[in-house]
């Protein structure tokens, strides 16, 4: 930044005017001509007459403030009031401004700005003394002043000076309230000064602020030049320490150094989890497969028992319309033997008279007794017929599952040949056998009596082998398990399996569903422990320290993890 333009209302004794200045400015003039008086304008905007910081220049050839009898110390006040040697040109209340606007220097990032402070100053009057006295003081930043900038006519319309009371509504006026900064302190304004000369929106600390405004003030002081090489040395050039600046240097080599070996350390550590990532995957692809085959062999075993289920299903459809059909032709053949009795009845009353007949009636009486007999144990034959046909029907179940190559690996004493040659066996003889009970239950057994004990030899038969398999089937092993509990066993174990299976298929599905939805999976520990902790403190936000680690590259996931 760079000063283009200085104004001065009711300063010293000068006249109020405003100042262009270029790249190179020179002040001449003889003694009191007032070079000094527009020297402090610029050292008064810089600095906000901060006590602590300067002391306004001596003027003429005077080397310290009270160098000359006489000559009254200069202050702010007095500037307002226009003092010369005792003297005020001005002994009304006055209110005086000082204004300088910066522009950047080519290639400088900022904007154009123009600091301005305000000063009201009065002369109290104590028998011949007269002594100033500064009763406001204000300071405000005019930022976006590349358009217009504060002029002399601004701070002085209409020939009269503005008061200091009307300031704050008059700038916000002509520039806009987002471009006025008002501050009433003076560290506040000088941060706020020496933020907008380095190009920066905001203020800058304290510390900074002080020590750029002291500086100024040391440049601007009045110092005898006693050579242009004392000059460059003590003004211009600061001083420095080389040997604090070497031992600045071996503390930054020692620390590259610490920090190549430190890269080089994580390095190995990154090749390291590097290979641990490889293993992971690979073991996590060879379980996915693992699980992946029992997945499917246990569906595959399911779908042939929802199979059998279904054909099952249906066969009991097939019984119960049979069953229903069977019921109404019972029915209407009890309307007939009704019907029948009814005429049998008036046929008897006919043939009661007749001796032969009478005779024949009771052999037939005994005969009817003795077919209701036969017909009572047929019906228990026919449930055991019945029986028999299950049985048959669950051995052809078993001998499938016997000869299943799952089973033969996983109980091979199971499978043996004795076991299947015994199933087979009972499955054949009950297959082939001639025995139908519903065609013998409507035989005349009493006139084909040779028929009947054939069928009989074929019954013994038949119940011969199905107690042989029977008693296979519940013979214990050394162990005393029959193989009826050992196959139950085995599919209660596969049944478990199964559902084991589908229970993980479905945690799995679970984690894929949050992963596709960009969720974080925890282990089933670490969610129980957040609930857990949720339960005791209802306030409480329990998290997981990796969810605050935001990772944007990829390859760094698993060391992070790793670290974590």
């Amino acid at each position: 930044m760079f000063l283009k333009k200085l104004i001065m209302v009711n300063w010293g004794n000068l006249p109020n005017g405003e100042f262009e200045f270029g790249p190179i400015n020179l002040f001449s003039g003889g003694n009191g001509s007032g070079k000094t008086t527009a020297a402090d304008v610029i050292q008064t905007i810089m600095t906000a007459a901060h006590e602590n910081l300067f002391q306004y220049n001596p003027g003429q050839d005077e080397t310290t403030q009270k160098g000359r009898v006489g000559k009254k110390v200069r202050t702010l006040a007095s500037y307002v009031l226009g003092c010369d040697d005792g003297s005020y040109s001005r002994l009304n209340p006055t209110d005086g401004y000082m204004a300088a606007t910066y522009h950047p220097t080519e290639g400088e990032v900022g904007e154009s700005f123009t600091a301005l402070i305000g000063v009201r100053a009065w002369l109290e009057v104590a028998g011949n003394n007269r002594l100033p006295r500064q009763e406001e003081l204000v300071f405000y930043i005019l930022t976006q002043q590349q358009n217009r900038a504060l002029s002399l006519a601004d701070l002085q319309p209409d020939n009269s000076v503005l008061t200091l009371d009307n300031l704050n509504n008059t700038l916000i006026t002509l520039f806009g309230k987002s471009a006025v900064e008002k501050y009433d302190t003076k560290r506040a304004y000088l941060r706020r000064l020496y933020g907008v000369l380095r190009g920066k929106k905001d203020a800058v600390t304290d510390v900074e602020a002080m020590g750029a405004a002291k500086s100024f003030s040391r440049f601007m002081a009045y110092k005898p030049v006693q050579s242009i090489n004392r000059f460059v040395a003590d003004e211009i050039l600061e001083k420095k320490d080389l040997g604090e600046a070497v031992r600045s240097i071996s503390s930054q080599l020692k620390t590259i150094h610490g920090m190549e070996k430190d890269a080089s350390k994580i390095q190995e550590s990154v090749d390291v989890l590097e290979g641990a990532y490889a293993n992971s995957q690979s073991y996590l692809e060879n379980w996915r497969d693992h699980q992946l085959k029992k997945y499917t062999l246990a569906k595959h075993n399911y779908l042939i028992r929802q199979k059998d289920y279904v054909t099952a299903k249906d066969k009991e459809k097939q019984i119960k319309l049979q069953q229903e059909e069977l019921e109404q032709n019972i029915l209407i053949n009890g309307q007939r033997v009704e019907q029948l009795h009814q005429q049998r009845i008036s046929l008897e009353a006919q043939r009661m008279g007749i001796a032969a007949l009478q005779e024949k009636d009771e052999l037939e009486s005994k005969r009817n007794k003795e077919s209701q007999n036969l017909a009572q144990k047929a019906q228990t034959l026919l449930l055991e017929s019945q029986s028999l046909d299950q049985n048959i029907n669950a051995t052809r179940q078993i001998i499938k599952i016997l000869q299943s190559p799952k089973m033969q690996a996983d109980l091979p004493q199971v499978s043996e040949l004795k076991t299947l040659a015994e199933a087979k066996k009972f499955v054949s003889g009950g297959s082939d056998s001639s025995l139908d009970i519903h065609q013998l239950m409507g035989k005349d057994l009493l006139n084909d009596i040779q028929g009947l004990e054939k069928q009989l030899d074929e019954v013994s038969k038949i119940q011969s082998l199905n107690n042989s398999w029977v008693e296979q089937w519940n013979e214990r092993n050394s162990s005393g398990k029959s193989l009826r509990v050992q196959i139950d066993n085995y599919l209660d174990r596969l049944e478990n399996s199964y559902h084991a299976i589908a229970k993980e298929r479905q945690q799995k599905e679970s984690v894929v569903a949050k992963l596709e939805q960009k969720q974080i999976v925890y282990p089933d520990y670490v969610t129980k422990a957040i609930v857990a902790i949720q339960n005791v403190c209802p306030k409480a936000d329990p998290r997981v320290l990796c969810d605050h680690v935001e990772v944007t590259d990829e390859k760094w996931q698993a060391a992070i993890e790793g670290y974590l």
